[in-house]
């Protein structure tokens, strides 16, 4: 879908008569930074909005991982080939993708003029989560930059992403507008809402609240280790771990189970999503060892809890 020089309308027209108030943090300002550019980049009509089919809803794919919330990239560097059930399409600089919640997708690295960067927006909890990706040497993404900030307002913009996901239903003389109009209402509403204060840890190590923040933006993905997040950090997995035992009391192995069990609390209590869904989209390669943490958390199955929560 091609937003086209369609965008402003309505949503601007909301929006518009608010300042977007200057962000302090040196993380936050570069991703406001992004977001002001693609905001710019689509009023001019040079933005190409992607927006795979909703097709294979909350299915395990190799390589692939999916959420349960739309997610929202803004490609900021180099490319990302994107392989989703039944297409695969290659995302360029300046190019934006709204992942529709439920689909898998596998995302692969490429260094084009500039070296491959990406910038992606998340539902999560009480706000929203902003976080970046760029490539190792071995291709891999690698998470850095991540803010996590506490917004009712931002966490409601993602229905915007939920409309977009639906633009394909519509009669395509109307659909480019449309398309344009929520992404703009999207952007707008997460620039209006970054002068809130983060979400910010109260770890004491930089290399902990680091870990922290990339686990957090990362617990649906299996492959999510404590040498992953270590080297994302800057300190060895050894290192991490003796710090953040020493911080938390726990192990960060243990720490990234008890925020999965959390997550998957919440899906519970969608009935949409049956108990292998939940686990896979909380990062549990294979039901039973879904199953076997949250009952070594809970005290209960998953299936249970839901029934004892009145879900099921």
């Amino acid at each position: 879908m091609n937003a086209g020089n369609n965008a402003g309308s309505y949503f601007s027209a909301i929006y518009s008569k608010k300042p977007i108030m200057a962000v302090t943090s040196e993380q936050l300002a570069a991703h406001e930074a992004d977001l002001k550019r693609a905001l710019a980049r689509l009023r001019a009509g040079k933005a190409k909005v992607r927006v795979p089919k909703a097709a294979e809803l909350h299915r395990k794919m190799p390589r692939a991982h999916f959420h349960p919330t739309p997610e929202f990239f803004v490609q900021t560097g180099g490319a990302t080939v994107f392989e989703c059930p039944g297409e695969t399409f290659t995302l360029g600089t300046g190019e934006f993708a709204v992942m529709p919640r439920g689909v898998p997708h596998a995302e692969t690295p490429i260094d084009r003029r500039t070296c491959y960067a990406v910038q992606v927006c998340m539902h999560q909890g009480e706000g929203f989560l902003l976080h970046r990706g760029r490539a190792t040497a071995e291709r891999l993404i690698q998470g850095w930059g991540t803010e996590r900030l506490a917004s009712a307002r931002g966490r409601e913009a993602f229905r915007y992403l939920d409309d977009i996901a639906e633009a394909g239903r519509m009669a395509a003389e109307h659909r480019g507008r449309l398309v344009a109009s929520l992404t703009e209402a999207f952007l707008v509403t997460l620039l209006s809402e970054l002068h809130r204060p983060a979400v910010e840890s109260d770890a004491q190590s930089p290399w902990v609240r680091k870990a922290e923040k990339l686990a957090r933006a990362t617990l649906a993905e299996p492959d999510l280790s404590v040498e992953g997040l270590a080297a994302s950090a800057g300190c060895a997995a050894d290192t991490l771990s003796r710090q953040f035992h020493r911080e938390r009391g726990m192990t960060l192995t243990t720490w990234i189970a008890k925020e999965r069990v959390e997550l998957a609390k919440a899906l519970l209590a969608d009935a949409r999503y049956n108990v292998a869904e939940v686990g896979w989209a909380c990062g549990f390669s294979a039901a039973s060892y879904f199953i076997r943490v949250f009952r070594a958390h809970t005290g209960m199955t998953p299936r249970a809890w839901r029934v004892a929560a009145g879900k099921g």
